[in-house]
């Protein structure tokens, strides 16, 4: 025989087992889970593959993947941001260049850490609702 459980102490199991199941799902990381912001992927140690969305942003100086986007014209990149690296910005569709940059908001990008911190493109994604 099952033993009775209040409606309180159901209620406190079910918030717990809901709690442990967005732990893991939060914790995995995987390239095929909803993307995470730059402001994660900047914090993130794990060098495993990640989705990644954020405006990608090419200058003079690099390619960038930026959690912030400066209003002005052209748009600058605000911190914080991540250094990518193997990125041919010219695959990328309806981007916008004005001034010597480039950039698109909203890119979602499969990436993973290197050894010198900046981020290796593994591919580009399908933007999507996250």
């Amino acid at each position: 025989m099952m033993p009775a459980f209040s409606p309180r102490t159901t209620f406190a199991l079910v918030l717990v087992l809901a709690s442990l199941g967005s732990l893991t799902a939060c914790s995995s990381g995987s390239a095929t889970d909803a993307p995470i912001s730059v402001d994660q992927l900047v914090a993130r140690t794990a060098d495993t593959p990640v989705s990644v969305a954020g405006l990608l942003y090419q200058d003079s100086t690099g390619t960038r993947l930026c959690g912030a986007v400066m209003e002005s014209f052209p748009v600058q990149c605000g911190k914080p941001w991540a250094e990518l690296v193997g990125l041919d910005i010219d695959t990328i569709t309806g981007t916008t260049t004005d001034q010597g940059i480039t950039w698109k908001e909203g890119v979602v990008l499969s990436v993973q850490r290197a050894d010198n911190g900046s981020f290796t493109v593994l591919s580009t994604e399908a933007p999507s609702d996250y």
